[in-house]
């Protein structure tokens, strides 16, 4: 999925009123909605770092690569770099950073959040047919898919807290893991890929950072008003 987040104020099409859920209405400090902003857009901004320096740092500091942007490509790169324990570590804390804050948006603003996904992200009728059907998926989707718009329909839904955490939690353990012994599998594919992106690391470097620009810039123009413009999932996970 794709990522909502670069300001400081409450996104668009996320009104400051109360939403009903559940019979009850729920409404967010501001304070506390600025601080998630700002804490999405930040992660959002490690993920962009991450992919733009990502052939140095896959040569360098594999492990710092992963602590930026823990995407499925990176952590097959990295397999055969960093020892397992803070692989782990590193790959499941970046994964589950943002997980939570999209959770309480959708906790926070239920069909609204909903409707500004779908205004970013795209999805119409699929989206609309997933949440109606959510509590029958929503699980499954959330152990073995949590982007952004899964973990914001899963707030929306009223998913329980805990539920949530530990289908999330050991949904990106067993995905860590399961990527780990694919890479000891293909290890000497991996690490010549490796070495060829060490032997044409300056070069490369110049295009990812080229193509990173390229992205914010295209981001940038596509934003309406000063909030993210999409929803952090995996930092364009591929």
């Amino acid at each position: 999925m794709s990522n909502p987040c670069a300001g400081g104020s409450t996104p668009p099409g996320l009104p400051s009123v109360p939403v009903r859920t559940g019979g009850a209405e729920r409404r967010p400090g501001r304070r506390r909605l600025i601080l998630v902003s700002v804490a999405l857009a930040a992660i959002a901004t490690s993920a962009v770092v991450g992919n733009a320096l990502a052939p140095t740092l896959l040569v360098t500091h594999p492990l710092f690569l992963l602590a930026l942007n823990a995407t499925t490509r990176h952590l097959v790169l990295t397999s055969t770099s960093v020892d397992f324990v803070p692989y782990l570590v590193a790959g499941l804390g970046r994964r589950l950073l943002e997980d939570p804050l999209l959770f309480l948006l959708g906790r926070w603003y239920g069909d609204d959040a909903i409707a500004w996904v779908d205004d970013k992200v795209g999805g119409g009728r699929l989206l609309r047919a997933l949440q109606r059907n959510f509590h029958w998926v929503g699980w499954l989707l959330v152990a073995i898919a949590p982007g952004g718009v899964v973990c914001v329909l899963a707030g929306a839904s009223r998913m329980p807290t805990a539920v949530f955490l530990v289908l999330n939690v050991a949904g990106t353990i067993a995905t860590i893991v399961a990527l780990r012994h694919f890479g000891d599998a293909f290890a000497g594919p991996i690490d010549a890929l490796v070495t060829f992106v060490g032997d044409n690391v300056v070069v490369l470097t110049a295009v990812s950072v080229g193509l990173s620009v390229v992205y914010v810039v295209r981001r940038r123009r596509a934003r309406t008003g000063t909030a993210p413009a999409a929803l952090p999932g995996r930092g364009d996970d591929g």
